[in-house]
């Protein structure tokens, strides 16, 4: 995943609470400090990242358009700002990585799968 600006992260929100593939119009609905003139750009740039996708033509009461759906979910999203984070307050990567783990154990996030699959990675 690329990393987004503040705007790019403001319109994926306001996808991921709408919930169903979506138009401009209803980001603008939703979100109503943004205005269409950020939406529309940013709308392309989400797509070219990896973060949208065209999922259908859709009808508004005055424009029809295209329908726009994540790829990413929001949990992943989070996910990846939760490692970047740890990175970020520690001293080195490694370190980053480290606690990052150590926040997936402590919460419960690493089943048997991951701890399996993170066993063998080492051993490798």
């Amino acid at each position: 995943m690329q990393t987004l600006t503040r705007k790019e992260e403001q319109i994926m929100q306001a996808v991921w609470q709408i919930g169903h593939p979506c138009l401009i119009s209803e980001i603008l609905k939703k979100d109503t400090t943004l205005k269409r003139n950020t939406v529309a750009p940013g709308i392309i740039t989400l797509t070219k990242k990896g973060y949208l996708k065209v999922d259908s033509i859709g009808k508004s009461m005055t424009r029809t358009g295209r329908a726009y759906a994540p790829i990413v979910t929001q949990h992943a999203y989070d996910e990846q700002q939760k490692l970047i984070q740890c990175v970020v307050d520690s001293q080195t990567t490694k370190d980053g990585i480290l606690n990052y783990i150590q926040l997936l154990i402590d919460t419960n996030q690493a089943d048997d799968a991951f701890r399996a699959n993170l066993k063998e990675k080492i051993e490798k």
